[in-house]
């Protein structure tokens, strides 16, 4: 009887530990694919509208469409995937105009990139004296070259 229980135990144990090892590998995959997505999601998102603010700060009023495209799809990739703090600063940005051109969207801008640190796993707040805006919106390095060949 020893013998039976000790082997009836052994395979309750082997198949208790193969099931959680496999919903725990499937939940850690789902998990680590949500932050790939939102990443990228985050990335486009800031790639297309600093295309999208360089090109209005130079002089070029006239939207590109494929430009525009791929904003909204970053946007939507972000409202579909993000925590809920990401989609209200990013619907906060948006509310204010989403063209960076007047102090209000630059301050809901600021809020967003915070949020999406926060989201990234970064502490809150963490270069909240950095003067994060100054960065941002500073286009062109103090000493960029172009400057110079303008000038000169």
């Amino acid at each position: 009887m020893s013998i039976v229980l000790t082997t009836v135990l052994s395979l309750l144990s082997a198949i208790t530990v193969a099931v959680l090892g496999h919903f725990f590998s499937t939940r850690r995959k789902r998990t680590d694919e949500l932050a790939e997505m939102r990443l990228k999601a985050y990335s486009d998102f800031i790639n297309s509208i600093s295309r999208i603010t360089s090109a209005r700060r130079s002089g070029r009023t006239e939207d590109e469409l494929d430009e525009l495209s791929a904003l909204n799809d970053a946007k939507n990739r972000i409202c579909i995937c993000a925590n809920r703090e990401v989609v209200e600063a990013l619907t906060e940005f948006w509310r204010a105009g989403g063209t960076l051109e007047a102090e209000s969207e630059v301050v809901a801008f600021t809020r967003l990139c915070y949020k999406i640190r926060e989201s990234m796993g970064n502490k809150r707040n963490d270069i909240v004296d950095l003067e994060l805006s100054k960065t941002l919106f500073s286009l062109e390095p103090s000493t960029f070259s172009f400057r110079a060949k303008k000038n000169g």
